[in-house]
């Protein structure tokens, strides 16, 4: 149910796997960046400076562990499968630790990016950590990854305090690298892994927001699209009130989809219970694109602690149920269970926790009636909660949602939104 897809070895053989934190240290990723000629460099602190070397060796060559056993990320070219260098003519230091952005910009002013033959990656060693006090503080990334985003340049940013600790614990700083490399390597274009599925001509449309709950604001929904394999196309990016630029996202994303082959069916994610009246518009539209498509609108919610719940007694007091499983609840609604237990034992462990089942839905009171179809969807649903390229850890919420999440909390902070180029690149990761 829950197979993925990695690299193929040496044989041209697909290599299949259900962990992929297990996977990533023995099978290369689905598909490397399609540019090979990769080049970081590092925006820092004056203070911060030697830093950087200590850091750069651990993720080029590997952590330094006494259990070689224990070691489990020799490097980012052997992890990720890709060749990396630095270019040392970009570094950007800074002195003023408050204020960095006007040192910053006045050095990316003078320098020049060979994008026509080198991929970037910038990393940005913050000497400030996500829960700093002061909002100015935490906003000095937002700006730094903005103006890299502009300048067609991923970005990363590695909590230097974190990083000072982890450092002297290799062990544990293994992990923290191994997500690092996740994260670079699909925002330079790459694929970690897909869902191990037939492809089919489906599209996969997932609307997200994020609340600011200092503003008590929603902020912004977010459109993405997905092949039935989970490879990410692209999305689209609006504010909480554009309801018609957001439908009419939808029905492009739809029209573009079909307009190159006929589609088997469209499914549609939305993170919260949408009313028929709010989704009228696209029901409407689909009706006069004439495709002959089936639609099918799933609510996707986050469970909290006071919602229904089950438990497995059979598990050895753990009490979480299998991954995949899910029960109906309700005529028209299921409980998925989202977790890190695998059909089989053995590949888990109590760090990656016990996530809350997710609750879905549909507005459309036919949609649950063939049994197919249920098994179809809410396996759909439980796959794509498996492609998440920003960690190893489980999630318990699907991309289709998640994605757009990410992109809601950070795309309002932008002085000028997002760049029109980087609407099919997973920078936000």
């Amino acid at each position: 149910m829950g197979l993925l897809e990695f690299g193929k070895d040496q044989y041209g053989n697909k290599k299949t796997h259900l962990v992929p934190k297990k996977a990533m240290n023995i099978l290369s990723p689905y598909r490397r960046p399609n540019n090979q000629n990769i080049k970081f460099f590092f925006i820092y602190h004056t203070s911060h400076k030697e830093a950087i070397k200590s850091f750069y060796s651990n993720l080029k060559n590997g952590v330094d562990v006494t259990d070689t056993r224990k070691k489990y990320f020799l490097g980012i070219e052997s992890y990720v499968n890709i060749k990396v260098a630095t270019s040392k003519e970009c570094f950007i230091e800074f002195t003023n630790e408050n204020d960095p952005i006007p040192e910053i910009v006045e050095k990316l002013e003078s320098l020049t990016f060979d994008h026509d033959n080198i991929k970037y990656a910038a990393f940005y060693l913050s000497p400030f950590d996500r829960f700093t006090p002061d909002p100015d503080d935490r906003e000095i990334y937002i700006r730094i990854k903005e103006l890299f985003l502009n300048e067609g340049i991923v970005t990363q940013v590695v909590d230097y305090e974190k990083m000072v600790v982890n450092i002297e614990n290799q062990y544990n700083f293994q992990f923290s690298l191994q997500n690092m490399a996740l994260s670079i390597h699909a925002k330079l274009g790459g694929a970690p892994w897909k869902l191990a599925v037939t492809d089919k001509k489906e599209l996969v449309i997932g609307v997200g927001a994020f609340t600011n709950q200092g503003e008590n604001r929603r902020y912004i929904a977010s459109a993405f699209s997905f092949q039935n394999n989970g490879l990410f196309r692209n999305f689209e990016y609006f504010n909480q009130n554009e309801t018609e630029l957001l439908v009419g996202s939808i029905l492009k994303a739809i029209r573009d989809f079909t307009s190159v082959a006929e589609a088997d069916k469209v499914v549609i994610h939305f993170y919260k219970e949408m009313k028929y009246e709010k989704l009228k518009p696209i029901i409407e539209g689909m009706h006069k694109l004439k495709l002959g498509v089936p639609l099918y609108i799933l609510n996707i919610n986050k469970t909290e602690s006071e919602d229904i719940i089950a438990y497995d007694l059979n598990w050895d007091n753990k009490l979480m149920p299998v991954s995949g499983t899910y029960i109906r609840i309700a005529e028209n609604q299921f409980l998925l269970f989202n977790n890190a237990r695998y059909p089989s034992d053995r590949f888990y462990s109590d760090t990656d926790g016990y996530p809350f089942p997710i609750k879905i839905s549909s507005p459309d009171e036919d949609a649950f009636e063939d049994v197919e179809v249920i098994e179809e969807l809410l396996t759909q649903v439980y796959q794509f909660s498996r492609l998440y390229w920003k960690s190893l850890r489980q999630q318990n919420v699907p991309i289709t949602i998640k994605y757009p999440e990410m992109v809601a909390q950070i795309a309002p902070r932008f002085n000028n939104g997002i760049p029109e180029d980087a609407k099919d690149k997973l920078w936000f990761l």
